[in-house]
């Protein structure tokens, strides 16, 4: 990649959420205690978590809501202090033209846009959960990204995506700004190529409405990362937003070197690659934040099986898995370096 920044200087104190966590994979089981997960992650620095917001389990029908296990997460993280990113993805069947590919988009963007605006009424400042669960403190959902990574056809099958992603982003916008104005509306992180994909919708698209972007730096190394971002920012400079921050909202680094599973992205490392590669990420942030205009970084994420599944990602926790069906976790290195860091 190109040359890296000059050095930014001494790091400052970074902004309220900086450390942010993906919460998905094994704590997506109730056997799982996500109340004492979430007391620990509070307890070594992390401030907010991303939690998807699956369209098509939440609205299987029409009008019909199944809120329960995105209530058990927004709730967990209210219950320890911590915000929560929404990540609105996927659609359900009666709603992408009968196909039951839950990345196939749906046909009309204002049906997303309804149910982005059904997800604040439910978690946003007004929002039902906090009338149902009087006796939790009020921690709204103010923060909502627009899908996961549309630039790429396994996550967004209507390629290119520009056109059809501009799309869903507009009524999202309208939406979750007509229930609560002053949420922020954040596009959604794109992986791989993801400058040239971010440029290529911005520059198609002008006039797209957003608060902040996202990107998924995923790469070798922590200078990659870096350089990633960089390039991100660049393109958001020269296309007009300038003032927009960059949201990392999926870091990591795989931790499958040496389990039995096939090495597919080219960047697995060890535990120990794991945990010190994760230590030099978030000095390079640290570094550059400013700079880069990084508001948030949201590692993926805490928890993971590592269990012989061919998905690289499948080996990025900080925990593990003790062993199937346990309900149990235990740490790996990269959990001890992500303390240190915090502090």
């Amino acid at each position: 990649m190109g040359g890296l920044l000059a050095p930014g200087g001494a790091a400052a104190k970074p902004p309220k959420g900086f450390l942010g966590m993906n919460v998905n994979g094994p704590l997506d089981d109730p056997a799982f205690d996500l109340a004492g997960e979430a007391k620990q992650m509070r307890s070594i620095g992390v401030r907010s978590w991303r939690v998807e917001f699956s369209w098509d389990l939440i609205e299987p029908k029409p009008g019909e809501f199944a809120w329960a296990a995105t209530d058990r997460k927004v709730l967990a993280a209210a219950q320890a202090g911590i915000d929560v990113l929404g990540l609105a993805v996927r659609a359900p069947f009666w709603a992408n033209g009968s196909f039951f590919d839950p990345f196939v988009p749906p046909k009309d963007p204002e049906a997303y846009g309804r149910f982005t605006a059904a997800l604040v009424r439910r978690y946003g400042p007004d929002g039902t959960l906090w009338k149902e669960n009087s006796g939790v403190r009020k921690r709204p959902v103010r923060d909502w990204e627009i899908w996961n990574e549309p630039n790429l056809a396994v996550y967004f099958r209507d390629q290119p995506f520009e056109k059809p992603y501009a799309k869903l982003l507009r009524a999202a916008y309208k939406s979750i700004k007509t229930v609560d104005r002053r949420s922020t509306v954040v596009l959604a992180g794109m992986a791989n190529f993801s400058w040239r994909d971010l440029n290529k919708l911005l520059k198609k698209e002008r006039g797209l409405r957003f608060d902040a972007a996202a990107v998924h730096p995923f790469t070798g190394k922590p200078s990659g990362m870096i350089e990633i971002t960089r390039r991100n920012r660049q393109v958001l400079d020269r296309r007009g937003r300038r003032s927009k921050p960059l949201w990392l909202t999926e870091m990591t680094w795989s931790s499958a070197k040496g389990k039995k599973t096939p090495l597919t992205k080219g960047w697995e490392t060890t535990e120990s690659g794991q945990a010190r590669r994760l230590t030099q990420a978030y000095q390079q942030l640290a570094r550059y934040r400013k700079r880069l205009k990084v508001s948030n970084v949201f590692w993926y994420t805490w928890a993971s099986r590592d269990d012989g599944s061919p998905n690289s990602f499948e080996y990025s926790g900080l925990r593990t898995t003790r062993g199937e069906g346990s309900g149990e976790l235990r740490n790996k290195p990269a959990l001890s370096a992500f303390r240190r860091i915090a502090k």
